[in-house]
């Protein structure tokens, strides 16, 4: 068995000094008010610059901001609009004024959180959904590389 010793809930170490939660690998534990986090996710997140949008498309179509990106998913910001989300299929990735577009990655929702609406007076309710890619091909994960290489700004902490 891989799993050794117990680090925080459901974290284990393995006896290379490898995280696993149940049988994904994660990158590292964080200490977070005397609490140990764990980080979940295997890839580095990216900030990325202004005008950057993705297309969520399933039963119903999300558009929104990306606030950050990595080789493993993405997180944007959208204006809910009562329609259910179900479960992700797609997602499109563009950049306005640049030419660039990255169409048909595959993806699943992780999650879908209400956040805090910044404009005052604002009736809109604005969420946050976090999507894994999954079973990219090796050109969309070489465009991906590119996308971040080019128009990301910084790691995100």
């Amino acid at each position: 068995m891989r799993r050794s010793r117990k680090l925080a809930e459901n974290a284990e170490q393995d006896k290379n000094g490898h995280l696993w939660m149940g049988t994904n690998y994660v990158r590292e534990a964080k200490m977070i008010n005397s609490e140990k986090v764990v980080e979940r996710r295997f890839h580095e997140r990216f900030q990325v610059q202004q005008g950057v949008y993705a297309l969520l498309k399933n039963g119903a179509s999300k558009l929104g901001q990306i606030k950050n990106i990595s080789k493993g998913g993405l997180a944007f910001m959208y204006i809910n609009d009562a329609e259910q989300i179900h479960e992700a299929t797609e997602v499109d990735i563009f950049l306005s004024g640049y030419g660039f577009i990255l169409k048909g990655i595959p993806c699943k929702k992780i999650s879908d959180i209400h956040v805090n609406n910044f404009v005052p007076f604002s009736t809109f309710e604005m969420r946050q959904l976090g999507v894994q890619f999954s079973d990219v091909n090796p050109q969309q994960l070489a465009h991906l590389g590119t996308f971040i290489e080019k128009y990301t700004t910084r790691p995100e902490v």
